[in-house]
């Protein structure tokens, strides 16, 4: 079963799984990103969410800014998509990061959260999300990172990932390597604990 409709398969189960990697294992690197990308967002910004699952960060985005917002939500799981129906005046894409379709404008904004582990060529997602961006736009990446995780728990949940075949630890050195290739003008990774990175990107 390919990676893809592993998680449409899970896709019912998805939110309670996730939330438990986030008690667990990836709760301060969400806090870290949410808070990136919160500092960023402003009314009228245009906006793509890269693997944007089943919409939790879309819903808590309008909230905090009403429906004044161009957003675009992306997901290569259409069993994800479907699940965000409720959200109102968005955009939606069945896609992936490796792939993500052209547009005559860029965006000022783009996240990926917990989803640049799931690509197949990661180089080529990393790619991608840059060249989508605008100049002096912003990227705010959070993933699994093979990295020196504490706690017992921790570790029996980074296994559990492992076994469970819904992503890889990438290794966050790789990634950073990969983004300066594609010539950013910056890069600041925002300290969290845990087997995870977070990432705020100038373009």
């Amino acid at each position: 079963m390919t990676i893809h409709k592993l998680y449409g398969s899970i896709a019912p189960n998805y939110d309670k799984l996730h939330a438990r990697w986030l008690k667990y294992a990836g709760g301060e690197a969400q806090c870290a990103f949410e808070g990136a990308v919160y500092a960023l967002v402003k009314p009228s910004i245009k906006l793509l969410d890269v693997g944007c699952g089943t919409g939790t960060l879309a819903r808590k985005i309008t909230k905090l800014v009403g429906s004044d917002i161009d957003l675009t939500l992306l997901d290569t799981c259409s069993e994800f998509l479907s699940r965000t129906l409720d959200i109102p005046n968005i955009h939606r894409l069945h896609s992936s990061a490796e792939f993500i379709p052209s547009t005559d404008q860029k965006y000022d904004l783009v996240t990926c959260a917990w989803a640049l582990e799931t690509t197949r060529n990661t180089t080529k997602a990393i790619a991608e999300l840059v060249r989508i961006t605008k100049p002096d736009g912003h990227i705010c990446i959070v993933f699994c990172a093979d990295k020196c995780c504490s706690g017992l728990t921790g570790r029996a949940m980074r296994t559990a990932v492992s076994l469970r075949g819904t992503g890889k630890f990438l290794d966050p050195e790789l990634v950073i390597k990969t983004l300066h290739d594609c010539a950013v003008k910056s890069i600041r990774q925002v300290p969290c604990n845990g087997p995870a990175v977070t990432l705020v990107v100038n373009v």
